[in-house]
């Protein structure tokens, strides 16, 4: 079975028209996209470290990451012991707007 180095494989993608700028559109999407888990390891926070900020097991980590569906508070901890902050957006397509949506009394802040 015969083996194409990846460099080449990169190479030959690369030179196609417009090659440049699909690749550019999907990385951008993928970085709008990106799952919990995968903003845990680029913030360097083991599942066991971020569960000890959170006071809950390992476990709970891996479960919510996981999740298909996740309260909003819960997300918003898991985000806050990250180092971030929970931001959400109603966007209308038709009217292309987004509007900030603030959830309880405490998200207005």
């Amino acid at each position: 079975m015969a083996r194409t180095k990846f460099s080449t494989l990169r190479d030959d993608v690369t030179a196609k028209d417009g090659a440049s700028e699909r690749i550019a559109a999907m990385r951008a999407e993928a970085i709008e996209e990106i799952r919990l888990f995968e903003l845990r390891h680029r913030e360097a926070v083991s599942q066991a470290e971020l569960a000890g900020r959170l006071d809950v097991t390992q476990g709970a980590i891996s479960k919510l990451e996981h999740a298909d569906d996740v309260r909003v508070s819960t997300l918003r901890q898991y985000l806050e012991a990250l180092g971030a902050r929970l931001e959400l957006v109603a966007v209308f397509d038709d009217e292309k707007r987004s509007v900030p949506v603030h959830l309880g009394r405490d998200s207005a802040a």
